[in-house]
């Protein structure tokens, strides 16, 4: 079974590469002291979507530096759901993050209250699109309820990520234009080995590919010269193929491929970019003893003879 804030990642990461969104987790602490922001940076590459924390642990850190209400201590007192809420609220404007998750809670053995036992947590979510509150009572010792708490934080997280980033990302296929780009040598085409840094299709192999911003001739040349190194001077286009369309339903993503040749004039100034770790100069029969990107052949096919 996987951590909790390793499924966190997994379902950010997956996001990402649905919608081309990588959202950001910021997290305001109280009783928890830290634990939430420990836990989530326990996950290599956590700094790409985790931007911080700040642990309020003291009334007037709550109000001073979250800007939590007075009125609201006052009238609900520290641990209340409506503290955890304004919490994750400010939290959130603060960290300028998408979205921010807040405790409050008696961690024990002292601080229990009239109506409110040793063990009782609270925790806040604020996102653009909702707002979430829950309450939790712990049976344990001090250590033990500082953990459960961080782990009910987590798992809030995990839930609120499951139900409404699913909604949002499932509604409808996205269609995306990209090029994908062959540069031709000697009779053999270059594939390029996607890299962990991007966001689809890591370690696959690929042409010189990218979305389209301009007009595909254009944006052909420009993902070429940041990917390679090679500009205009350096190539000429032998063909332009006819688009075709790429279904991923992993994706939720239909893509539509421009495919192009070129001919590469000086290939050993080739230098690619993080994009890639790998980069091979093959028989265009070869293709198909590599795991490519969907829709690779097909591409090819439509740039040669």
């Amino acid at each position: 079974m996987t951590a909790l804030q390793d499924d966190i990642a997994q379902l950010l990461r997956e996001y990402q590469a649905k919608t081309g969104k990588l959202l950001t987790i910021g997290t305001v602490e109280s009783a928890t002291g830290g634990r939430i922001s420990d836990k989530i940076t326990n996950v290599p590459g956590s700094s790409d979507y985790y931007k911080g924390s700040i642990v309020s642990y003291s009334n007037e850190a709550k109000t001073e530096i979250l800007g939590v209400k007075k009125q609201t201590l006052k009238k609900h007192g520290a641990v209340s759901p409506q503290t955890a809420i304004e919490m994750a609220e400010s939290g959130r404007k603060l960290l300028k993050v998408d979205i921010c998750i807040s405790d409050t809670g008696i961690a024990g053995p002292t601080g229990a209250a009239p109506g409110k036992p040793v063990g009782l947590f609270y925790l806040g979510l604020s996102a653009k699109d909702t707002t979430l509150t829950q309450e939790h009572h712990f049976p344990g010792n001090r250590e033990q309820n500082k953990q459960k708490a961080a782990e009910a934080a987590l798992s809030l997280l995990k839930e609120y990520f499951q139900t409404h980033l699913g909604k949002t990302a499932a509604s409808t296929l996205e269609e995306k234009h990209v090029v994908t780009c062959f540069l031709e040598h000697g009779g053999k085409i270059l594939i390029l080995r996607r890299s962990h840094k991007v966001s689809t299709y890591r370690r696959s192999w690929a042409g010189v590919s990218g979305y389209i911003e301009t007009n595909d001739v254009d944006q052909a040349f420009t993902e070429i010269s940041e990917e390679t190194e090679l500009y205009k001077k350096d190539l000429k286009l032998i063909k332009k193929g006819e688009p075709l369309e790429v279904i991923d339903k992993s994706l939720n993503r239909k893509w539509i491929v421009h495919p192009f040749l070129f001919h590469a004039k000086a290939p050993e100034k080739i230098k690619i970019d993080w994009e890639h770790t790998e980069a091979k100069w093959i028989k265009p029969g070869e293709l198909k003893k590599f795991e490519t990107v969907p829709g690779l052949a097909k591409a090819l096919a439509r740039v040669i003879k």
